[in-house]
């Protein structure tokens, strides 16, 4: 917890610090990213650094970013999961998206865009399957660390249909389609590279 509240303080110093110069500075979208990598392979520091990054089960392990130009990107990201412990559980998870470049300000990068997503869980020995079908609008800022390493986080919102089967089970309940709305990637940052 005390290392949260650390690395909170540091990151409202940051932005402050950058949004003080804001009024002596010129925005464009187009300065930063024209001399930029196209490529971008993003890691979630969530799955590794769990006591100070909070974790959110519609994160991707690996996102890829390709730079069309100075303005939009284009994105997929995947995760997959087996596992023949108790339940025999296996995953996968694929997303597509675009997004497009708001503002640039020196190292600090603005953007939003959207991401379609899906996700798939299939536990094997009991013989459920359940899918997850999304739209996420999110918010980007990225933060360059240098021209090959840059922080990002992408806080948005999601809309989800869920499909749930349970083929063993004589409960209606079993078999259910259900949506939820709700604040996706708050306080997840990622670690990219770029080349």
């Amino acid at each position: 917890m005390k290392m949260k509240k650390i690395l909170f303080i540091l990151f409202i110093t940051i932005n402050s610090i950058a949004f003080a110069q804001e009024g002596n500075a010129i925005f464009t979208t187009t300065d930063s990213l024209s001399s930029s990598p196209q490529h971008q392979i993003g890691i979630g520091i969530s799955r590794f650094i769990n006591a100070a990054f909070p974790n959110d089960s519609n994160t991707f392990l690996l996102e890829y970013r390709y730079l069309k130009n100075a303005t939009w990107a284009y994105r997929i990201g995947g995760d997959y999961s087996a596992n023949n412990h108790t339940d025999s559980l296996y995953e996968i998870a694929l997303k597509v998206g675009i997004d497009r470049v708001y503002k640039n300000y020196q190292q600090w990068c603005f953007y939003y865009g959207i991401d379609i997503w899906g996700r798939h869980l299939y536990y094997k020995d009991r013989q459920q399957y359940f899918t997850s079908i999304a739209l996420n609008p999110f918010f980007g800022i990225q933060y360059k660390l240098s021209k090959n390493f840059s922080l990002s986080t992408e806080p948005g919102f999601f809309f989800k249909y869920n499909i749930r089967r349970d083929y063993r089970s004589f409960d209606p309940k079993a078999q259910m389609d259900t949506w939820e709305s709700r604040f996706a990637k708050v306080g997840v940052v990622q670690v990219n590279f770029h080349f």
